[in-house]
């Protein structure tokens, strides 16, 4: 079994804070997503958004205690990079 914890922020995360911290604009690195935990389920695997910090220890240790692939999308925010 294996568990994977996926942070999504919307946005290329690394090129963006790059840009921030050359006082560039960010430009070009914000995101449209798939549901990733709807697509793990689609694949037989257990899939599970975190939308908030209340969800968090739910969503993992289900994750844990499922027999097979699974994956936990935690939405995060951008400004928190």
């Amino acid at each position: 079994n294996i568990t994977h914890i996926l942070l999504n922020n919307n946005e290329l995360g690394k090129i963006s804070k790059e840009q921030r911290n050359g006082q560039w604009p960010v430009w070009q690195t914000s995101l449209t997503n798939p549901d990733f935990a709807a697509f793990a389920r689609d694949c037989g695997g257990f899939g599970a958004r975190v939308n908030s910090i209340d969800e968090l220890h739910g969503r993992v240790s289900e994750a844990l205690k499922f027999s097979g692939p699974a994956l936990v999308e935690i939405r995060s925010d951008v400004d928190l990079i």
